[in-house]
């Protein structure tokens, strides 16, 4: 069982339990197994500059509900079972009738049916919880997964490390924090959220655009006067003038 929010106790000699392992977070629900990253990081077989993979979190803030989908619970009493019928895939487990084409390909993704939480039954705590891996107790607001990873591994590029889209969710109910920002890592990493549908013909992210007040005669003649002082800097760099100021900045050793 999955537990989110429940304590592990500890019974064997070496204090932990497997069922322990498993509870103290989410990440083994995403296949990331720690000790063996770990242990591979000691060998020095892991290169994170190397390290080019991406993640694509989809999180359905509204979707058909379980009972109709992945969990069927069709040996449940008929007033808990779901009304559709159970069919056969190739991942060893059963779907929904309705589910034919995921049935297909259901060898290439996992299934967890034991997740839960016993927090405030209002959609920001599960939020929370599935976002962060932790509750929001004690006025502690933590972080997004993607944060975190922005916080540990920084950017690749000029390119934001987190981004949210279409646009950020809202409340849900609970007026508690959803899960989606930096938390008490700090405004600095909130997501990039675009707020806007890229599927529209129109589709622009407006905190790219330049302010309505700044015309487009203005913005070409910043970028002119820009593409000007570059040009200008990277001939003064080839002169010898140029040369000797550098050298005179170069430390010298004693």
């Amino acid at each position: 069982m999955l537990n989110l929010t429940g304590r592990g106790s500890s019974q064997t000699c070496n204090g932990v339990r497997r069922r322990d392992f498993i509870q103290v977070g989410t990440l083994g629900a995403f296949g990331l197994g720690l000790p063996q990253f770990l242990a591979a990081s000691e060998r020095g077989v892991v290169d994170s500059t190397k390290d080019k993979r991406s993640c694509i979190m989809i999180f359905n803030l509204g979707a058909p509900s379980q009972l109709d989908t992945f969990d069927m619970k069709p040996n449940a009493p008929a007033e808990v079972r779901g009304p559709f019928k159970p069919i056969s895939t190739k991942g060893d487990f059963q779907v929904s009738e309705i589910l034919p084409r995921h049935a297909e390909i259901a060898d290439k993704f996992s299934i967890i049916r034991s997740c839960y939480h016993t927090a405030a039954a209002v959609h920001d705590a599960g939020w929370q919880m599935l976002q962060t891996g932790r509750q929001f107790t004690g006025g502690v607001n933590y972080p997004h997964a993607g944060a975190v990873v922005q916080y540990m591994r920084g950017r690749r590029s000029d390119l934001p490390a987190h981004v949210v889209l279409p646009e950020t969710m809202g409340r849900g109910g609970g007026n508690l924090p959803n899960g989606q920002a930096g938390g008490f890592l700090g405004k600095a990493y909130d997501p990039f959220a675009l707020m806007a549908d890229p599927s529209q013909p129109n589709f622009k992210v407006p905190d790219l655009l330049p302010p309505p007040t700044l015309g487009d005669v203005r913005i070409d003649r910043r970028r002119r006067m820009r593409d000007a002082v570059e040009g200008r800097m990277k001939q003064l760099e080839t002169t010898e003038s140029a040369r000797c100021w550098i050298g005179t900045l170069k430390p010298r050793i004693a």
